[in-house]
């Protein structure tokens, strides 16, 4: 064209002659910061282009955010107010519509972070009448009292500034029976679609939809489908052989370990079915510590030697995708593992030991390991950090630099901070909660500007019970104190 006929030529926007799909692969190459500044671009590029899952989904991936994670945000959305201050973002969607659900997502997630960092949330009380055993989530706190006529009451949290509301929990008969008996451990363990109860490898199921909980199925782990039917089947010796069963969950997937048998097993709750059995260990020992994940089981034992008095720690490593038991792999430690940390691609072993392993992703398998002398750590969530500490200060080992022998990878960003009493633990991929130096406090650390954001000062008598994406709880012998960020 000529320059005159450019001018009198109405603006040529070449994407729309590309099919959405081809501008999501286009989109896809760009970083994080590139695809902020297109949705600025114009309506289109914010209510087309840019408003996709695939692009989304990605963002999120990278930033270790789950839509599960803050589904109570986006059932508090779609029932907001419009002059509610959490969501400055109403206006823009009257104007441009409705978000993408990987987008929208992202927003809570940032509300979250900015809360956290105005320290703009509340403190919530919640009274503890006569519970015996409780397990808490970001959504409900489950209360436990074998000798009331209803044994099993939950509170669903709503988030800052809502009322709470009490459910009574519908009881399988055989629960009642086990629970009343009161001689053998109940073990619970949840997350937002499944709520599990345990007493000596029998399960009770119930799934939950929003803030509905429905009973599903109980069953005997290693049993067959009828076992369990008669009430003598759950007879003294049976339940005295079970008793020391240790449970996790990761999604729909429920691993049990039975020590006395040294075997694992795998239960999808969508179904019912006990999918996988693994032997850890040919001879009796203790089971310290387990952990499920997406594909990957790992469980920490204790044993004696074959020859001699002494005992040995390792922890085992099990590789799920379409691999059998033998693709597993053992570390000898100098203690016994008190617990496993996981990302995508490093596993990081805690021990009472003086060093800690950390497991790599290599082509697909777990064989690089290195050590740490530290006390704790913790992942970054967008799994690119390790934060550990040493002698009350916090250390920042960069694992993509790592790889890179010529990068220099560990950083100190706190001193003289934290007690070693605790380990750190991430509420998201910008926040630490730590154990102060002072008495019965804690401290919310920025990880980025390397400060405390806030310090929790607690009276005697409360412990931490929960570390979530949208609340930290402690509670005492009389209440429930809830800092919800959302």
């Amino acid at each position: 064209m000529s320059p005159g006929e450019l001018k009198k030529s109405e603006p040529y926007d070449i994407f729309k002659q590309l099919p959405l799909e081809i501008i999501n692969k286009i989109v896809l190459h760009l970083d994080f910061n590139d695809v902020l500044n297109l949705k600025l671009v114009n309506k289109m590029w914010r209510c087309v282009y840019v408003n996709q899952n695939e692009i989304w989904a990605r963002i999120c991936e990278d930033l270790n955010i789950r839509i599960i994670d803050y589904s109570r945000c986006l059932y508090d959305r779609s029932r907001h107010d419009s002059d509610c201050i959490g969501y400055a973002c109403v206006a823009s969607e009257k104007l441009f519509g409705p978000l993408c659900d990987y987008w929208e997502t992202f927003n809570h997630y940032i509300m979250i972070i900015k809360n956290i960092k105005k320290n703009d949330f509340p403190t919530i009380y919640i009274r503890r009448q006569c519970v015996e055993q409780s397990y808490c989530t970001d959504d409900y706190i489950v209360n436990i009292n074998c000798e009331l006529k209803e044994p099993v009451k939950i509170i669903i949290l709503n988030g800052a500034n809502k009322p709470t509301n009490k459910k009574i929990l519908p009881i399988f008969n055989e629960f009642e029976e086990l629970i009343k008996l009161r001689k053998y451990p109940l073990k619970v363990i949840g997350n937002k679609r499944y709520l599990v109860f345990e007493i000596c490898s029998i399960i009770f199921v119930y799934s939950i939809w929003k803030t509905q909980f429905t009973k599903r199925f109980f069953k005997v782990i290693q049993k067959s489908v009828e076992y369990g039917l008669n009430k003598d089947d759950f007879n003294e010796e049976f339940l005295n052989n079970h008793c020391d069963t240790k449970i996790d969950l990761y999604d729909h997937k429920l691993a049990m370990v039975h020590p006395a048998i040294s075997t694992l097993f795998l239960t999808d709750l969508s179904t019912g079915k006990t999918y996988k059995e693994l032997e850890f260990s040919s001879r009796k020992c203790i089971v310290d510590s387990m952990k499920c994940s997406d594909y990957r089981l790992m469980i920490g034992i204790t044993r004696r030697k074959k020859k001699g008095l002494k005992t040995e720690h390792l922890a085992i490593v099990y590789h799920m995708k379409g691999c059998t038991q033998n693709n597993s792999l053992k570390i000898p430690l100098l203690g016994p593992v008190t617990q496993f940390k996981v990302t995508s691609n490093c596993i990081g072993v805690e021990n009472t030991g003086s060093a800690t392993p950390f497991i790599t992703k290599q082509n697909n398998s777990y064989l690089n390991v290195f050590w740490l002398e530290c006390d704790t750590f913790s992942f970054d969530c967008t799994r690119k950090y390790i934060y550990y500490n040493v002698n009350q200060s916090i250390f920042q080992y960069d694992l993509f630099k790592s790889m890179l022998s010529k990068f220099e990878v560990v950083q100190k960003i706190a001193v003289d901070a934290i007690s070693n009493l605790l380990p750190l633990t991430p509420i998201n991929d910008r926040y630490l909660l730590v154990r102060s130096t002072y008495p019965n406090s804690y401290d919310i650390f920025d990880v980025k500007e390397h400060v405390c954001v806030r310090s929790i000062q607690l009276t005697a008598g409360y412990s931490l019970v929960h570390v979530g994406k949208l609340s930290i709880m402690f509670s005492n012998s009389e209440e429930f104190m809830v800092i919800a960020f959302s």
